[in-house]
């Protein structure tokens, strides 16, 4: 917790044989006001929700991975094609559609709450207009694809939520996990903060409003406690009951995930599998042949995954705080502007107090550090910003890296 990058307090649970829960906040975070009940904002967590989902369907004969998305679309709608070649259920889910990250045209009223306002209609409104990447089959991370799918799945007759409850919250004994707080849950639900220290609600998510909050653990094993050797065994057992009543589900969603022949290792996603020393791990704080899990909850944009990936993997190092370099005021105004990476998506770049700040679109605000002549990284993700200069000397482009990535955007007035 010394080395975070912005004061926040963390919730662990580890499970083996036992369950052991801590809970601790950096220096500056204010009094620790979490427990075993507290409840998590969990946003992209949700896909994986929705990828249980449709293993739940394609398990049932209810739908195939092979069917044309169109299939199970809204009827009439105008959707993208890569030729003759229609989208899959297969592609949606493992994200090989070539739909780009966000829908075209993206602005939300509210970018602390951005998908709070948007519709079915507005998504098939962006899907008409949508072109694809021409490369099949390349893996690309897209929140849009998402979108689409969870809609899709809730046009068999229940809404995404009730799909939610009924098929993998229910089974898996998560009473305390939903996309509704109730008044009483509302008085539980951590409010996190960005990099600014700012508070952010982010009320709806990307998956329909889906899976909105976590519990450390399902509710009804929520009651013991750290030391309780016994209840913690009960515990685990109740978890692995529950496991293995969703393990066909789980068992496909992994199989389709590994027959893509993709290097997981290139994201540093909580929710992506890594290789390490031979073993693949569902994600980065689960290993299934060994019955260990660890679950890592923070209520600030300070990553954590290298802890969860340490709690079950020791040989995994826990990484250390990266110092920025001292930067004047006038030095870092030189790189405010906007900087359009792709049409659909862009980072505005601007001084805020002593700090320089970027944000994406349809994302929170994070400063950024320089680490070097014209360079500087993000702390909250394994990202740069290297921004190059015209002959005259001005700033005039910024390249993004990520991801073993780069993308390049000319630099425009800003919008602020």
């Amino acid at each position: 917790m010394a080395e975070a990058d912005t004061p926040g307090c963390i919730a662990v649970a580890l499970v083996t044989e036992t369950v052991q829960m801590k809970f601790a906040c950096t220096p500056g975070a204010g009094p620790m006001k979490l427990d075993q009940h507290s409840l998590f904002e969990i946003g992209s967590i949700t896909k994986g929700f929705t990828g249980l989902l449709l293993a739940d369907m394609v398990r049932k004969g209810e739908v195939s991975l092979d069917d044309p998305v169109s299939k199970h679309a809204r009827a009439g709608a105008t959707l993208p094609k890569r030729g003759e070649e229609e989208i899959t259920l297969r592609d949606l889910v493992t994200q090989t559609s070539g739909l780009p990250r966000m829908p075209p045209g993206f602005k939300p009223a509210n970018p602390a709450d951005p998908f709070a306002d948007y519709t079915a209609d507005a998504l098939y409104e962006a899907l008409a207009v949508t072109k694809l990447h021409v490369q099949k089959e390349r893996y690309e991370y897209s929140n849009f694809g998402f979108m689409w799918l969870s809609e899709v799945l809730a046009r068999r007759g229940k809404s995404y939520e009730a799909l939610l409850k009924e098929r993998v919250l229910l089974p898996l004994e998560m009473t305390d996990t939903g996309a509704t707080l109730t008044p009483e849950q509302e008085k539980r639900f951590v409010v996190g903060h960005d990099g600014r220290t700012r508070k952010f609600l982010t009320g709806t998510t990307d998956e329909s409003r889906g899976g909105r909050h976590a519990e450390i653990v399902a509710r009804r094993h929520g009651e013991a406690r750290a030391g309780d050797d016994r209840k913690a065994r009960d515990i685990a057992e109740g978890i692995d009951r529950a496991r293995r009543r969703a393990d066909a589900a789980l068992r496909r969603a992994e199989l389709d995930r590994l027959r893509l022949g993709h290097e997981p290792a290139r994201r540093n996603d909580g929710a992506m599998a890594q290789r390490r020393h031979r073993r693949l791990p569902l994600d980065h704080c689960d290993e299934r042949r060994t019955r260990e899990a660890a679950i890592v909850l923070v209520d600030s944009t300070t990553p954590f995954d290298d802890l969860g990936v340490h709690l079950v993997d020791p040989d995994f190092p826990l990484s250390k705080k990266r110092i920025g370099l001292p930067t004047d005021i006038d030095t870092l105004k030189q790189y405010a502007g906007r900087y359009e990476l792709t049409p659909t998506f862009a980072i505005e770049v601007f001084v805020e107090g002593n700090k320089l700040v970027a944000q994406a679109t349809a994302q929170s605000a994070f400063e950024v550090l320089r680490e070097g002549p014209d360079a500087f990284f993000y702390t909250v993700v394994p990202a740069k910003l290297r921004f190059s200069r015209a002959a005259n000397g001005e700033v005039d482009s910024m390249t993004l890296e990520q991801e073993g990535r780069e993308l390049k955007g000319k630099r425009a007035p800003s919008t602020r």
